[in-house]
């Protein structure tokens, strides 16, 4: 998740005018209340004192309660809201009654980070004040900041109407969206965000990495919830091969089909891992297997193909390819990544010249197209696509000839997605199986914006369907490479496009490769934060301790109140045995950030290295939900056996002991990004 920071020299600052003077002028001794509606929700204006000239007959509290009440303002404008905090608490004990000194206190407590404490007094102010606008941002984020999304949604609804352009707002409403699951609102937060943004190189960038937070979310979620099926496999399966880890995306599939052998596409899952791996008999049993319960499978087909053309063998490649298209041509003529492996130049010449024999036809054109590709040869590569296009529209002018007839087959069934999509829209009532079908089918064309949509409605319906759980992260997944794939063609020389090349290095492991397009990045973009975060997680991760700490501190300078940056020095400092100097840092993250795990398992394991057991225990506890390697359950176990509870002691080392044998639990602390604590 983003952080969402504010500014404290940047605050919505509350003017009190002084009441003696109100109540000289009208008998009345309410005061006035004036705030600014933010221009985003981390750059608030600040407001200047004002109030009119003082009478003499003013009592000395008046006197007091200005006086602090400017010091307070003066130290919200300074950045210093330790000292603001002082001040307003100075005014209240004076008068507590005083609305105004109580919004700028939980302003300032905002500054601090102490969400809580803000959120309560600016729920009390707007209770009071519903129309005071610009305190919803704030009251929004600090909700979101404590983990409650659903207390942040009104809020941050209201600033949104009142500002529609206001990305930053929108960007917290929408990530409060993805932390209730409501997948459809998410994504038209995210969409309207990229709209807004007139950076067109930024905004592909961020919405890929939106769409793939909102992928990550549902493969996660499911994974998790549905742990002992073979669907909680197969999306970690996925998410292992997505970072290329083929060998553990096939024990996660193989654990699946354990548990439902006939599950559809599962065994071609399993047998495109095999593919990857460099295991071609393992891959085409696989395919083979699909193809027995469901000989109409073209993945299953598709996949035959590829083996074949791995050996060097045309032939079989040519004859399953006419299968794919005596079951579907729609389904070939959106394949135009076929091959997926990468074959060399010289096998590929090679089994061009075996092709030039094979009769015309649309699988030969088909073939040929990518064959080309592979050895570079442009033009003949668009002559060869150009043929296969021929066929495809004649196939089409053929079905629309036999729909004119009304001998047509039932689309669907006959694996004519544009039609079965088309027919399944135009239905008044559709049932929960049938919107599934048209998500599927949808996602099947290609139209992975109308697929997502689809499948989030049908979600928000039904909110347990886990094949829809599935699709709809396979569509998130595909519309945020949509995304990337924008950004490298139109801004490959970008920082963003380095950035990116960065990212896709690191996810598989290729971290020297990383860092060098890290580095590259920020030549062009020093004053990003996020940048030397991220170059210094890399050197964190190969143990290289002084270059990480040298770009932590780099992005601290920059931004100090980045929580992840906060959390990557404690975990730095709790890697090298320094675990005093941890502490701080590590509080003051979950200060930022009450709701990072990761950063109250390492506090946790920090306050039991500093035999500071009571402390521990809450940290530790926090962070065992998520535990996947279980080094927190230990740490666990040590905190209660030095607290005297042997039973609950027991009871975490049996449970950490239990995590270090299971796969399934390494591998989703491994696309999860959870480091180790110890």
């Amino acid at each position: 998740m983003r952080s969402h920071q504010t500014n404290a020299n940047s605050l919505v600052s509350v003017t009190y005018v002084g009441k003696g003077v109100r109540h000289a002028v009208s008998g009345c001794l309410k005061c006035r209340l004036r705030v600014l509606l933010p221009l985003a929700y981390a750059l608030v204006i600040p407001i200047l004192w004002s109030t009119a000239p003082r009478l003499a007959s003013c009592a000395t509290d008046e006197t007091q309660i200005a006086t602090h009440f400017r010091a307070g303002q003066e130290a919200l404008r300074q950045g210093k809201p330790d000292r603001a905090v002082e001040e307003f608490k100075k005014v209240l004990a004076l008068d507590p009654t005083l609305l105004e000194a109580e919004v700028n206190l939980g302003l300032a407590y905002h500054s601090l980070g102490e969400y809580k404490l803000a959120a309560d007094l600016l729920t009390k102010a707007l209770r009071q004040r519903p129309d005071l606008p610009g305190l919803d941002v704030i009251l929004g984020i600090d909700y979101l900041k404590l983990g409650f999304p659903d207390k942040a949604v009104p809020a941050l609804q209201r600033a949104v109407k009142l500002d529609p352009s206001n990305r930053e707002v929108r960007r917290a409403l929408a990530t409060c969206y993805m932390n209730l699951d409501n997948f459809r609102n998410a994504a038209a937060e995210f969409r309207q965000l990229a709209d807004l943004d007139p950076d067109k190189a930024e905004a592909s960038f961020t919405l890929g990495h939106d769409y793939l937070d909102l992928s990550a979310r549902l493969a996660y979620r499911g994974a998790r919830l549905y742990a002992g099926s073979a669907w909680g496999h197969r999306f970690l399966g996925d998410m292992l091969a997505q970072r290329a880890r083929w060998e553990d995306a096939a024990d996660e599939y193989l654990q699946g089909l354990q548990m439902e052998p006939r599950q559809t596409g599962l065994h071609t899952s399993l047998g495109e891992a095999y593919l990857r791996a460099g295991n071609l008999e393992k891959a085409d049993a696989e395919f083979h297997l699909e193809l027995r319960f469901d000989a109409q499978n073209e993945g299953a087909w598709l996949g035959m193909a590829e083996t074949q053309l791995e050996r060097g063998l045309a032939a079989p490649a040519l004859e399953a390819v006419g299968h794919v298209w005596n079951i579907s041509p729609e389904f070939l003529t959106l394949q135009q990544e076929f091959p997926a492996v990468e074959l060399s130049a010289e096998r590929a010449r090679v089994l061009l010249t075996d092709l030039q024999a094979a009769p015309e036809g649309p699988g030969k054109y088909f073939l040929l197209s990518g064959l080309y590709a592979a050895t570079g040869q442009t033009d003949q590569g668009l002559a060869a696509r150009a043929a296969f296009q021929a066929d495809f529209a004649a196939w089409q002018k053929a079905q629309k000839q036999d729909a004119g007839k009304g001998t047509a087959l039932d689309p669907c069934h006959a694996h004519r997605y544009a039609a079965c999509a088309a027919w399944l829209q135009s239905r008044k009532a559709i049932t929960a199986s049938q919107r599934l079908l048209l998500g599927k089918t949808q996602f099947t064309l290609r139209q992975y914006e109308r697929a997502a949509d689809t499948l989030a409605q049908l979600l928000a319906e039904v909110k347990e369907n886990v094949e829809a759980s599935y699709w709809l992260a396979r569509a998130y997944q595909a519309l945020g490479a949509e995304c990337f794939d924008r950004l490298e063609e139109s801004f490959p020389d970008s920082w963003r496009a380095h950035q990116l090349r960065a990212e896709g290095f690191a996810l598989r492991e290729r971290d020297n490769d990383a860092i060098q397009e890290y580095e590259l990045a920020i030549q062009m973009r020093p004053d990003g934060p996020e940048l030397h975060e991220a170059l210094a997680e890399l050197f964190l991760n190969k143990k290289s301790y002084d270059q990480a700490r040298a770009e932590l501190g780099k992005s601290l300078a920059l931004d100090p109140t980045r929580a992840r940056t906060l959390c990557l020095l404690g975990r730095l400092y709790v890697a090298k045995h320094e675990t005093d100097k941890s502490v701080p840092y590590l509080q003051e993250a979950l200060r930022r950030q009450p709701s990072m795990v990761e950063a109250s398992g390492l506090l946790g394991t920090a306050y039991v290295r500093l035999g500071q057991f009571a402390r521990a225990v809450p940290q530790l506890e926090k962070a065992a939900p998520f535990d996947f390697y279980g080094d927190v359950h230990f740490q666990l176990s040590l905190a209660y056996r030095r607290l005297g509870k042997a039973e609950f002691a027991n009871q975490a080392l049996a449970r950490s002991e239990e995590l270090r044998r299971t796969s399934a639990a390494r591998h989703q602390a491994m696309v999860s990004g959870v480091a180790k604590v110890e």
